[in-house]
Parts: C-alpha cells; sequence; structure tokens
C-alpha cells in the first residue's frame, strides 16, 4: 500500500524502536518474556528450533496486542526505549483508521454496503489490533536456516512494515514469489 496515510515519519519512529529494542541485552529483553507454556503468548519471544521440515527457524520476536487501547497491557510493553511506547500508540491509531479504509473499500468492492466487512470483524468496538516485530539474528550456519517457515495468517488483514530488506515470499499461482520492498508502503 502507498498514500496510505501513515506518516513515514512515524514508520521510522516504530521501526527504530524495534531495531533498538532487539540491540539490548538478553537479560533486558528477557524482562518482557513471553511464558507460551502458562498461555501468556504476549512479549519477547524466541524460535530458535527445527521446525516440520528439519529446517531450523531462526527468529526473535515481540508480540503484543495494540489496539483498542483499554484492553492492552502496557506492563509488558518495553520501557527501553523510550520511544516505544509513543510510537506504537501512535502508529496503532494510524493503522486502526487504515483498517477502515481497507474493509470500506474491500466492501463496496463486493457490492456489499461500506461497513459491512467491519462490522463483521467486530467494528470499532471489538476489532483487535495486534502488533508483531521480528528480529533475525546473524545465523551462523545461514544454510541450515529460515526465519520463519510457511504459513498462513489467521487474521482478517496483515500489514506488514518492511525494513526494505527483501525476503517476504507469497505462495501464488503455485510458486513462491519474492515481494516487492516498496519505500514508504505497507505490505497487506
Amino acid at each position: 500500500l502507498i498514500n496510505h496515510g501513515i506518516p513515514v515519519d512515524l514508520m521510522e519512529r516504530v521501526k527504530k524502536s524495534g531495531e533498538e529494542f532487539f540491540g539490548l541485552a538478553v537479560e533486558e529483553k528477557e524482562k518482557y518474556a513471553n511464558d507460551q507454556a502458562a498461555g501468556k503468548i504476549q512479549g519477547y519471544g524466541s524460535k530458535l528450533a527445527n521446525n516440520a521440515c528439519g529446517q531450523l527457524e531462526w527468529e526473535d520476536y515481540f508480540f503484543h496486542l495494540v489496539y483498542p487501547e483499554d484492553k492492552r497491557d502496557l506492563s509488558i510493553w518495553p520501557k527501553t526505549p523510550t520511544d516505544y511506547i509513543e510510537a506504537t500508540s501512535e502508529y496503532a491509531k494510524c493503522l486502526r483508521l487504515l483498517s477502515t479504509k481497507v474493509f470500506k473499500a474491500l466492501s463496496i468492492g463486493l457490492g456489499l454496503e461500506p461497513d459491512r466487512l467491519e462490522k463483521e470483524v467486530g467494528g470499532l468496538q471489538e476489532l483487535l489490533l495486534q502488533m508483531k516485530i521480528n528480529y533475525y539474528p546473524k545465523c551462523p550456519q545461514p544454510e541450515l536456516a529460515l526465519g520463519v517457515e510457511a504459513y498462513t495468517d489467521v487474521s482478517a488483514l496483515t500489514f506488514i512494515l518492511h525494513n526494505m530488506v527483501p525476503g517476504l515470499q507469497l505462495f501464488y499461482e503455485g510458486k513462491w514469489v519474492t515481494a516487492k520492498c516498496v519505500p514508504d508502503s505497507i505490505v497487506m
């Protein structure tokens, strides 16, 4: 998506905050660790394990609910970098507005009432926005590793704020195709 209405400087702040978080010492990042076994999926995590195909997934991530504001848990949001909470909060508000625009365009394109799809996924009150920041540490044996294995998103919409590093692939017409990196765009 281009001309999406999200300020470029805000997108850069979000990317910089994520980059700075993953640059912290492991002990600092682990203060925000998730606990999958206990059902606590929000927070910092790491996937350094073999997948079903025998490839090594090599990814650190930070995952949390960002919208609506009254349902998010700021206690698990990083305090460092200092701009993380403010930048992410502003970005979430912008993504919420973008979601409405996209749902409206899709509804009209399908011949439905303009607000139909947004209502179907919860409307203004119930639509949840979750954010996952992926970081791929340098791998000592890259020929054995894969950032993230193939998967299908389970959400209604997925917006990807990329860092201009090619790697995202989509399965299209029977083959894997690398997504284009377009400056200041968001992949949807």
